[in-house]
């Protein structure tokens, strides 16, 4: 846990929200575009799509969510699965996380998910919006997971919202979606082509989300 959330007391602040039984988040306050409002960005998105997120799940245990942002999807997540795994490489998004995503229910990591476990670099793109953050393959300071070492027990959704590195995170996930064949939503359809292979096929999209269900 970032301790007591110091070095970033000052950039952060809380915002309304009111959906989902959460009447406010902690949130970057320099933040316009990872927050939204109810007509347009990530808030609509859920508001809009949640049900279709999640009407081909099959078991309500685990959901894999990354990157984490600052707390809102898996906060979300966790009014409907028994635990909610979530990443987020942000020292600052990570920071508002801790303090939005409290409980046992809640797996927080601060890193990235990739195809291995070598550090790399984040990018800090925006600080206007706080989603556009970045990895890249150059050797950094972020420390990295796969999927597939979590070792879990279940999973029944896996959503990636990573910034183009969804290819990556997907290929170190290959065993856990191999065992489970998850439901698998994906940013912009960023790494169809790696679960094409594995019999998925499309069942929606949304504004920025497609949902993939296995085939068989």
């Amino acid at each position: 846990m970032i301790e007591n959330n110091g070095p970033y007391r000052d950039l952060i602040s809380k915002r309304k929200c009111g959906h989902e039984g959460v009447e406010e988040f902690w949130w970057i306050t320099s933040d316009r575009g990872a927050y939204g409002h109810e007509k347009d960005g990530p808030l609509c998105d859920w508001i809009t799509n949640h049900e279709d997120f999640m009407s081909q799940v099959k078991q309500f245990k685990t959901v894999l969510q990354a990157g984490g942002n600052c707390g809102m999807y898996p906060r979300f997540y966790a009014n409907y699965f028994e635990n909610v795994y979530t990443f987020e490489p942000c020292p600052v998004n990570y920071a508002c996380l801790e303090l939005n995503c409290v409980g046992d229910q809640y797996h927080r990591y601060f890193g990235g998910l990739g195809a291995d476990r070598l550090n790399k670099t984040i990018r800090n793109e925006c600080k206007s919006n706080v989603g556009t953050h970045t990895l890249s393959e150059a050797p950094g300071n972020t420390v990295m997971w796969t999927i597939d070492a979590l070792n879990l027990e279940q999973c029944d959704l896996i959503h990636l919202d990573v910034e183009g590195y969804e290819p990556l995170v997907l290929l170190g996930a290959l065993e856990t979606i191999r065992k489970f064949k998850p439901v698998i939503i994906l940013e912009k359809k960023n790494g169809f082509k790696v679960i094409e292979s594995e019999g998925y096929t499309e069942y929606k999209t949304g504004r920025m989300d497609t949902v993939y269900i296995p085939k068989n």
